[in-house]
């Protein structure tokens, strides 16, 4: 599956995360949400404070989490009565009280009355309510802090994460996971790291702003932010390393990825605290993933008066922008829409004219586009199985294949036998191009797969060596001639060991042939000038192709028997599953409307 990383703060991320899965749906790639955790505003400054300052803000945490949800569960979210509507109801809920009391008493009945919730969630939830306002809850030992704490608009479930930290040592990753639990959900929202600090800015004139609300709401072009800092509890600067004190390796994530995506959002408060953590500009930089960095669509409070230029060059503090795509919205405010450096920069009408929030389907579609430079419609080469089926794929693996063959409407190019690749394209394929087979030598079509032919026969295999080989008792009864192209002997063990034999015998033949170890327990032979390769520059030859009309997808171009593919001049396109050729064809349709 393709892994994407998203670096986001709370609800940067939202359109991002909906558009992918309205495109392409959330079980057919692998996505991570990567934020940090310094808010300090309205409850979760509370309960950073009832705690001591011993954890983080659970805020971000919860509200990906929380579209994570919405995105995973969207069909029972329709139902207002389903168990998903009612738990998301709970962990949304927010209200006031007059004092602490009052608080804990409404929120005893809340959990109480739950409906959606089983016994044993009950429990905890009441456990974590019970920890929040109780020093120790046996002896109704309340806590000193929130004896005069306003309870006004106050998120119930930020209680819940921030007693899950405290009760995880601390730990608001653990609390991520064990919340993650709760909601039926995987853990995919990560925490740049998890040392419990606090966010403050300093201004051109030198003035600290020590709250991350007054941050964001700053809105000061005449005395500007120039950079924030994070304090320990002693009031001392401390910058984190990337993953210190995490339950989970976030560089773990990072170093998986194929595509990293910096989400738009308020730069100051929520996504330079995660860009400045020690060593993220260089582990960002060595990372061979795909990078897209998203523009805002209108200036934010904390970098009011600056333009995009400008907002990059802070971000350049931080990150190398030199590999970095710019996402530009060109329905964005016209300080935002005008990227005069010399990086890469893609344009498009990614929202409504003046609207803040990105179209989720037009900033996903955006990336892909771009990820699989698709800059032209092309003719459509693809190989079959392990790219647009998968032969032992589990239930979900063969679903997406049969939808790959549906919407795939190209030549098929596969390695496999007749047999096997007429079976599989007259069930599902749809397509009225030729179908290759056996290294591309045998073709037909899919509404008459018996009416097969040759496309050469120049790489035909001599009887002589068939007979030959079954004189040898390892081979005997284990030679097949496919397509009168390809002898393959299987089952084989110890290949390298009969390939060194096979070879000598094929010496005798005028060095017109080798032997290459295949598939899982065989040997192929096949003439020296017969390969892919031969086989795509004859078809392109003969049907009068411009090879660099051509698109070539296949699951083995960086290392396999598609290697050779590259040599013909046409485009090639390496895909590592079902996933990313159905993400691939979703792509392609959309951006040609094929669809």
């Amino acid at each position: 599956m393709l892994n994407i990383v998203i670096v986001c703060g709370g609800t940067g991320s939202i359109a991002l995360q909906h558009g992918f899965d309205s495109l392409y749906g959330l079980s057919n790639y692998n996505m991570d949400i990567v934020i940090n955790a310094y808010d300090n505003g309205k409850s979760t400054g509370v309960c950073r404070k009832v705690f001591d300052h011993s954890i983080l803000g659970p805020s971000d945490l919860r509200k990906n989490q929380l579209t994570l949800f919405e995105i995973m569960y969207k069909k029972e979210l329709q139902d207002k009565e389903s168990y998903e509507s009612k738990l998301l109801e709970l962990f949304e809920l927010r209200f006031s009280a007059e004092d602490y009391q009052d608080y804990y008493t409404q929120a005893c009945r809340y959990i109480r009355e739950a409906v959606c919730l089983s016994s044993a969630a009950k429990d905890r939830m009441q456990r974590w309510i019970d920890h929040f306002f109780y020093e120790d809850p046996d002896r109704h030992q309340i806590r000193e802090k929130v004896i005069n704490t306003e309870f006004t608009d106050f998120s119930l479930s930020n209680i819940f994460y921030a007693s899950s930290a405290s009760l995880n040592g601390g730990s608001l990753s653990l609390a991520g996971k064990e919340l993650s639990e709760i909601l039926g959900i995987r853990d995919k929202v990560h925490l740049i790291s998890d040392v419990d600090l606090y966010l403050k800015a300093e201004t051109e004139s030198g003035y600290r702003i020590d709250d991350e609300a007054d941050i964001v709401a700053w809105d000061n072009p005449q005395d500007r932010i120039t950079r924030v800092i994070l304090l320990d509890r002693e009031g001392k600067e401390y910058t984190p390393e990337v993953d210190e004190k995490n339950s989970h390796s976030v560089k773990s994530i990072f170093e998986k990825a194929d595509l990293i995506i910096f989400s738009s959002g308020t730069q100051w408060s929520s996504l330079i605290p995660t860009y400045m953590h020690k060593q993220f500009r260089e582990f960002i930089s060595r990372s061979k993933a795909r990078k897209y960095l998203i523009m805002n669509n209108v200036e934010d409070h904390d970098m009011y008066g600056i333009t995009a230029d400008q907002m990059l060059d802070i971000i350049e503090r931080y990150l190398d922008l030199k590999d970095i795509t710019v996402v530009v919205n060109d329905n964005a405010e016209e300080a935002m829409r005008n990227v005069f450096r010399k990086i890469p920069v893609i344009h498009g009408r990614l929202s409504k004219p003046g609207d803040r929030k990105h179209i989720p389907e037009e900033i996903a579609k955006i990336i892909m586009k771009d990820y699989f430079e698709l800059n032209q419609r092309y003719i459509l080469v693809s190989d079959l199985d392990g790219t647009l089926w998968e032969e032992q794929g589990n239930d979900h693996e063969k679903e997406i294949g049969k939808k790959n063959l549906e919407k795939f409407n190209g030549i098929i190019l596969s390695g496999n036998t007749f047999e096997h690749v007429s079976r599989i394209t007259e069930k599902y394929y749809h397509g009225k191009e030729k179908i290759y087979c056996d290294y591309g030598n045998t073709y037909f079509y899919a509404e008459n797969p018996e009416d097969r032919h040759r496309l050469s026969e120049e790489f035909l295999i001599e009887d002589e060596l068939k007979d030959l080989l079954e004189t040898y008792p390892e081979f005997q009864g284990k030679a097949n001639l496919r397509g009168g192209v390809i002898l393959t002997l299987k089952p084989l063990t110890d290949r390298k060991e009969k390939l060194r034999l096979i070879n000598t015998l094929l010496s005798e033949f005028q060095n017109k042939y080798e032997g290459r170890i295949a598939g899982r327990t065989s040997i192929d032979i096949v003439r020296k000038n017969f390969s892919k390769e031969a086989s795509l520059n004859l078809i392109l030859e003969r049907d009068n192709i411009d090879c660099r009309k051509v698109l070539y997808i296949g699951n083995e171009l960086n290392e396999g028997n598609e290697v050779c593919i590259k040599n013909t001049g046409v485009k090639t396109l390496q895909v590592n599953d079902v996933f990313e050729m159905y993400i691939f064809l979703k792509t392609y349709d959309r951006i040609f409307n094929l669809e």
